[in-house]
């Protein structure tokens, strides 16, 4: 889920807790945003070679959200480089996610009681297969 940029700022003296207005991205601001991320983690994936021989990830994204009544989010499809395990693609992930700092990383309505790590994270790593790529492309 994209972070939600600073709109404006209201005034202090009605007793409100948070003074900041927020407001989601825009479809444009998406877009950006979700191309720093596939920058970053294509470096940190590929290193020199991104830039020497045009290496680079093998990408599906698909911005969601903006026809429906839902927050405008990105789906992706990555495939995974056959060299790199599955762990240390993981933490290139999040460190892209953390470098971009476009995206939430953690979900702020956690409930560390629950014990459902599946909701402890704003986003989701898992394999590729034929429903997911069906399911992002709306067919």
């Amino acid at each position: 889920m994209p972070k939600k940029l600073h709109h404006k700022q209201k005034s202090a003296r009605y007793g409100m807790k948070n003074t900041q207005v927020l407001r989601h991205l825009n479809s444009s601001e998406l877009v950006s945003a979700s191309n720093r991320f596939v920058e970053l983690l294509n470096r940190l994936t590929y290193k020199q070679a991104y830039k020497r021989y045009n290496k680079h990830l093998d990408i599906v994204m698909v911005t969601e959200g903006e026809q429906e009544l839902i927050d405008l989010h990105t789906h992706f499809a990555i495939r995974k480089p056959e060299t790199m395990s599955h762990k240390k693609f993981s933490k290139a992930v999040k460190q892209a996610l953390e470098l971009s700092d476009d995206f939430e990383i953690t979900n702020p309505n956690y409930d560390a009681e629950a014990e459902i790590l599946v909701d402890k994270y704003r986003y989701k790593l898992d394999l590729i297969d034929e429903g997911w790529i069906t399911y992002i492309k709306k067919n």
